[in-house]
């Protein structure tokens, strides 16, 4: 009898024409978008030479957490973005989805792919076996090392492969929508600034209120007080809500 060999079936290529391409590509640009945000919140927040001095200054723990959180949070979409289109049978959005699972006009899958290339390589070479090790598992050799957590890459690196992603974006939504992505800025660009003005008035306010003098400190407590009463009064009212 013969042997019959079984081939996976192979999912067509959906033209770039079509909406759900279009859907797929409006997604990922504002995936990209969401790191480059985030990349930049990280930027302003700690390599910035004036706010981790205030923040240890304030609230060192929660910010200390906090940095971290928002560091593994990076390294993790880093490479997530450029997963493989397809792992046991589910799709992922990727940059190696767009350029496998959606026909494009043959200038762009040639670009595509060579910027695709350019993306993995630098998972490949830097972030992937942090991802392994260290946020997708907790490998033991590693956590008795007590290896910090972090990939090792040459400073602007990170900078270029969000630039990659950004001409990926580029050329998807050009074919797809007639016009590029164009610059992908901050939502909003004082929110780094409002946070580090709010750190030096409470530092300033702390100073203040213990070297002034009795009447003064009794008038900085009683705005204190009412400042505390009214953002738990709106706790409160949120909580009574959404319950």
């Amino acid at each position: 009898m013969e042997h019959i060999t079984r081939k996976e079936p192979i999912t067509p290529k959906i033209s770039y024409t079509e909406e759900s391409a279009k859907e797929i590509v409006k997604r990922f640009c504002d995936q990209v978008h969401g790191l480059k945000d985030a990349r930049h919140f990280f930027t302003e927040l700690f390599e910035n030479e004036q706010l981790p001095a205030l923040m240890d200054s304030t609230a060192s723990s929660v910010f200390n957490l906090f940095g971290n959180i928002l560091h593994r949070y990076l390294l993790l979409e880093f490479a997530k973005i450029t997963d493989p289109s397809e792992t046991r049978g589910n799709e992922n959005l990727t940059v190696n989805y767009l350029t496998e699972k959606i026909c494009w006009p043959l200038h762009c899958q040639c670009i595509l792919i060579k910027l695709s290339a350019e993306a993995n390589c630098f998972i490949k070479r830097y972030i992937q076996n942090v991802r392994n090790k260290q946020l997708a598992h907790t490998d033991v050799e590693a956590l008795l090392a007590n290896k910090p957590l972090g990939a090792s890459f040459p400073e602007g690196e990170d900078e270029k492969f969000l630039k990659t992603l950004q001409e990926v974006c580029n050329i998807t939504h050009e074919a797809c929508f007639g016009r590029i992505y164009g610059e992908m800025f901050p939502p909003v660009v004082g929110d780094v600034v409002n946070l580090k003005r709010t750190l030096e008035h409470a530092i300033a306010f702390k100073e203040f209120l213990s070297e002034g003098s009795r009447e003064e400190q009794t008038k900085l407590n009683s705005y204190w007080e009412r400042v505390s009463h009214r953002f738990t009064e709106t706790q409160r009212k949120a909580l009574k809500h959404n319950s």
